[in-house]
């Protein structure tokens, strides 16, 4: 499935056809100040010390400078003209420029006539024979002209003559040969493009029954008690994970070629997003009889900005690497912070080991596709040989470059430094304040999402609160006309009428509102200043946890008579849940977060709340689903965004973490991506959402299995 992003960040954000015009007319710029200014400045300096500089010569030698460095300046911003615009123009201009500058300069001018040429061929082979065309017409007019203004040339007819041929013949001749190479070129990059696309379709088409292998296998170590047919079905999920592991390799190499893979830009944590490596990867070493370490920079703090997905594939795939090819020692996992300003971080990520090491020359190659560093290397440890591909690809993407230090029988070290902006959310300040655990308020939930009502209003009900819930801004301002309240949590985005507006109606007229928290799964910029002037006390972003929600009510409340100042711990008046009994049964890691299924689990003493949450979860997924593919059908793209906004909240709620991105993406497309990409991204909704609903009921039936 495509990562879906807040902010987007594509291999290419042109399309290629325009990329191209824009590298050609960039490097065309460069070579025309390299080349241009130091032979005009050359032939001035000659001229001074012979025949003199007149006035026309330096007329025409500060105009070619101003056009040369104009065109520096504008193949860089390119506005407000297009690429194709200004390279038309500079294949008339060039020719027409040199030939005043070559009338102008008398006989100096002869050492300048291959430029003709070289424009014209420089023109072909970057851009084709159309603006190729253009330039040697420009060309030919222009030296026609030097003929007639210039008596050098009247004097030497035979060598002008002599030269107008070459103008004539060479192009037309390199005009075949061009066409040909481009022509070469375009089968090329179609049967590349029809390659990845094939990879990825066949990638694509292998995950649906492998999903079915696996779940099958679930069902198969729940329902029985011999520990053999266990030891086998862990071992059918064991070799599923792996083989999709290879699938999703080669599906990610398909979206680089094909210039589909995109980053997301969201909120996490670069401690969380450590520990869940060191949790996949630290048994496995162990197995080995590996010392796996992970050393955190304790500096870093906070939240930052970025794709969490893609950071943790890079390096699961490094790390991996490095326990796979590791037989003795040690294996260490290093996150370092090297430069913190107000607004961002610079970190270096780093794995080291102690295996067999890489000569070095086999640096290089390591990162192509495909390469393994002999046939024994591949028989012996296995894979696809791309997994170092797709790190570096990712790597370079996210704006730095993997580097490697290595020996034969001394270990590897890879690492990469990245920059992340650095986010301080309202919740995230309010969390690092000592928390009042504040009980017996009156508070008003409004959200259009049954699943967020049901788990919100849990938790609040474990201090003791009064909660009404609204599930549409009309409600909400229906019930708020009847009764007062103490704290209010405003969904921000809802179907029908926003947080905002529910907040602007209930304010107007109110001589003393309730405090106002909106909730929300947005956390872009642009959105958190809309909230920020909207009179709200604060943000919380979903999900929604227990200690924000009573850090929002301490903030505001704190001060009452049944207020406790306390750590964000369970209160002693209210027993902690007792641990969980419920064995939950493996479900693939890409469709359900276990941390946040966890931490569902541990929220409410009830037996059946688990099950009230993800049933009502899969009833709004269905729902939602529905109404996202009918949306996609009608190419309503304002449907489209609303309905994967609200289908990402109830993701974030249950960590049904494909559809949550994919939902996310939807939510940040534009109409022209939809219009192209329509059926694709429906077919994409059925089957991220069938795949995530299997492995949530498969949880149900593991609780239900357990008592």
């Amino acid at each position: 499935m495509i990562r879906t992003p807040t902010v987007t960040t594509s291999i290419e954000q042109q399309v290629p056809a325009e990329a191209d015009l824009v590298r050609s007319l960039r490097a065309q710029a460069k070579i025309r100040a390299i080349f241009g200014i130091p032979i005009m400045a050359s032939a001035l300096v000659y001229l001074s010390y012979t025949t003199g500089v007149n006035e026309w010569v330096q007329g025409v030698t500060a105009a070619n400078t101003i056009f040369i460095v104009t065109m520096l300046i504008l193949a860089a911003r390119l506005r407000p003209f297009s690429a194709n615009q200004l390279l038309f123009a500079t294949a008339i201009l060039d020719p027409l420029l040199l030939s005043a500058w070559v009338s102008m300069v008398g006989e100096v001018g002869s050492l300048a006539i291959g430029f003709y040429l070289f424009t014209i061929l420089g023109f072909g082979l970057r851009t084709g024979t159309r603006l190729m065309g253009v330039c040697q017409i420009g060309a030919l007019i222009g030296f026609s002209a030097v003929m007639v203004l210039q008596p050098y040339w009247r004097q030497h007819h035979i060598v002008w003559l002599s030269f107008l041929f070459t103008l004539i013949l060479v192009p037309l001749y390199a005009a075949v040969l061009v066409r040909k190479l481009h022509e070469a070129r375009g089968i090329a990059e179609r049967e590349s493009q029809a390659k990845s696309q094939l990879l990825a379709k066949v990638s694509h088409e292998l995950r649906t029954p492998l999903s079915g292998i696996v779940a099958a296998a679930q069902l198969l170590s729940a329902e029985t008690e011999d520990p053999r047919v266990t030891n086998r079905a862990e071992t059918i999920m064991g070799l599923s994970r792996d083989l999709l592991r290879e699938i999703n390799d080669l599906l990610d190499q398909a979206k680089y070629e094909a210039r589909a893979l995109v980053l997301e830009s969201t909120l996490f944590d670069l401690h969380e997003q450590m520990d869940r490596l060191c949790l996949s990867l630290e048994p496995t070493a162990v197995n080995k009889g590996l010392a796996f370490s992970v050393k955190l920079d304790p500096r870093l703090k906070g939240r930052v900005q970025g794709d969490s997905h893609y950071l943790s594939k890079v390096l699961i795939n490094l790390a991996g690497n490095a326990v796979k090819f590791t037989d003795h020692g040690k294996v260490e996992i290093g996150m370092t912070l090297l430069e913190e300003r107000d607004d961002r971080y610079r970190v270096r990520f780093s794995v080291q080991d102690t295996g067999i090491g890489i000569p070095k020359e086999m640096h290089e190659k390591i990162f192509e596709p495909f390469f393994q560093a002999d046939r024994s290397t591949a028989r012996k440890y296995g894979g696809t040989g791309l997994g170092m591909t797709i790190a570096k690809e990712i790597v370079n993407l996210m704006g730095g470059q993997i580097r490697l230090e290595s020996e034969p029988g001394t270990g590897s070290l890879f690492y990469f430094d990245l920059a992340f902006p650095r986010v301080n959310t309202p919740q995230r300040s309010m969390q690092q304040t000592a928390a009042q655990i504040v009980y017996g308020k009156r508070v008003l939930i409004v959200d259009d999402n049954a699943t967020n009502l049901s788990l919100i209003a849990e938790m609040l009900a474990r201090d003791r609160h009064e909660v009404v819930a609204a599930k549409s801004g009309v409600e909400a301002l229906e019930v708020l006309t009847r009764r007062e309240f103490d704290v209010i949590f405003l969904d921000f985005n809802m179907g029908g009428m926003d947080g905002t507006k529910v907040l602007q109606v209930y304010r107007f007229g109110k001589l003393k509102p309730a405090p106002v928290f909106f909730l929300t799964a947005d956390v872009t910029a642009a959105t958190a200043a809309r909230l920020g002037n909207a009179g709200a006390v604060g943000i919380l972003h979903k999900p929604i946890t227990m200690d924000g929600l009573r850090q929002a009510i301490g903030q505001v409340c704190g001060s009452g008579a049944e207020s406790v100042a306390a750590p964000l711990t369970t209160p002693s008046k209210v027993p902690a849940p007792a641990p969980s009994q419920v064995t939950l049964a493996p479900v693939p890691t890409q469709y359900v977060d276990y941390g946040v299924i966890d931490g569902l689990v541990s929220m409410s003493e009830r037996p059946q709340f688990l099950a009230e949450v993800l049933s009502s979860a899969v009833t709004d997924i269905e729902r939602n689903c529905n109404e996202l593919m009918g949306a996609l059908a009608a190419r309503d793209s304002e449907r489209v965004r609303d309905t994967a906004h609200a289908l990402k909240g109830i993701c974030t709620t249950v960590g049904a973490t494909r559809l949550e991105t994919l939902a996310n993406r939807l939510a940040q497309s534009t109409g022209e991506e939809l219009t192209q990409a329509g059926a694709r991204l429906r077919t994409d909704v059925a089957d991220t959402s069938r795949q995530s609903i299997a492995a949530i009921r498969s949880i149900l039936l593991s609780r239900a299995v357990n008592g």
